[in-house]
């Protein structure tokens, strides 16, 4: 029998006392605030940002319903998000409200980001590896998933550093047959030919759907995250989510940003093209066995692995050599077209021979 999202919590958290109350501000109520502690003799900053961060969420969700593909099937849209410093802010907090530190354990599928790993181990959650299956490493071993003792499950999709999706078949059946949490980032979603697994959240509550305004969208510098999440979920999570979570300046750039949609459908877009460019020219490459880009960069397999690292070092490019610790594979970033032109002729000059290799 499958849990209540809200029997997932923690103790500890579901225990705690409502945080504040620090929205809406009191001056709202037309009262006068006595409760801040803030200076009122400061200027611009003197007071601290809000707290509930309202606009900003229905602004967040707004915009990615008009860039990114419709739910399949009924309407079955999310609510407004939680708002997070990063996704791997919005990662902590998921492990600090539902994983119990020295007790409960998770499982991750490598190849994986390493934060899952660096993060779970700095809450004391034990962990079990459970590797991705199938040539493109996009297939769950659902089966050995559901014999471990483990409260929940990290994915990534699409995958780093892999930059393939999950296959839709096997994360289906996780999500019908787990009985714990799945937490799915998300971080290069907008990136992606396919709709959002926050559009599943309704009929698969104890999925948490981890979001990044930094990659797709291009606002890495403001350092903002997101969870959707079933409403039980979010309200745990916003009590063990530290007050006034993003700062004020850093929430009106981002409406400002999330306001121009036609800008970020033409900056998704640009990517997404030089992207295609730069997978196809390394697929060309004698040096180059399989090309992934489904992410935000692409991820190559080599024949000579050392060969390759110094062709492009030696070319004034600092590739990630062996990404989290993936033998045998290079994670490259989608750079400038004049860049990449750069990465693909270094490749070709360290192979040395214009013969071709069969891409698989």
């Amino acid at each position: 029998m499958h849990a209540d999202i809200g029997d997932l919590v923690r103790p500890t958290v579901r225990e705690l006392p409502p945080v504040g109350p620090f929205s809406p501000r009191p001056e709202g109520r037309g009262l006068v605030n006595l409760r801040f502690n803030e200076n009122t003799f400061s200027r611009a900053y003197g007071r601290y940002p809000d707290h509930g961060l309202r606009a900003l969420a229905l602004r967040y969700r707004e915009t990615l319903d008009i860039l990114e593909p419709p739910a399949p099937g009924p309407s079955s849209a999310p609510g407004d998000p939680l708002l997070t410093r990063g996704a791997v802010d919005a990662l902590e907090l998921v492990l600090r409200t539902f994983f119990e530190p020295g007790a409960d354990a998770l499982a991750v599928t490598p190849p994986n980001f390493g934060f899952f790993d660096r993060l779970a181990a700095l809450h004391g959650v034990r962990r079990y590896a459970v590797p991705l299956r199938g040539c493109r490493h996009d297939e769950l071993d659902v089966d050995t998933l559901l014999a471990l003792p483990i409260k929940g499950v990290l994915l990534c999709d699409p995958g780093n550093p892999t930059s393939t999706h999950l296959a839709p078949d096997t994360l289906r059946e996780l999500l019908e047959r787990f009985p714990g949490l799945v937490v799915l980032d998300e971080t290069y979603a907008e990136l992606a030919p396919r709709p959002s697994h926050r559009h599943l959240v309704a009929r698969h509550p104890r999925l948490v759907v981890l979001r990044s305004m930094s990659k797709g969208l291009g606002l890495a510098n403001l350092r903002l995250g997101a969870v959707f999440a079933d409403p039980v979920a979010l309200a745990a999570l916003r009590a063990a989510q530290s007050p006034f979570p993003v700062p004020g300046p850093v929430v009106d750039a981002a409406l400002a940003e999330l306001t121009d949609v036609p800008a970020l459908r033409r900056r998704v877009d640009a990517f997404v093209a030089e992207r295609t460019r730069l997978a196809k020219a390394l697929a060309d490459s004698p040096l180059v066995r399989r090309v992934h880009a489904d992410a935000g960069f692409v991820t190559i397999e080599v024949t000579a692995p050392p060969r390759a690292a110094q062709a492009l070092a030696a070319a004034g490019l600092d590739a990630v050599v062996e990404p989290d610790g993936w033998p045998g594979h290079l994670r490259l970033s989608v750079a400038t077209p004049p860049e990449n032109d750069r990465i693909t002729a270094a490749l070709a000059a360290a192979a040395g021979s214009p013969r071709p290799c069969p891409v698989h």
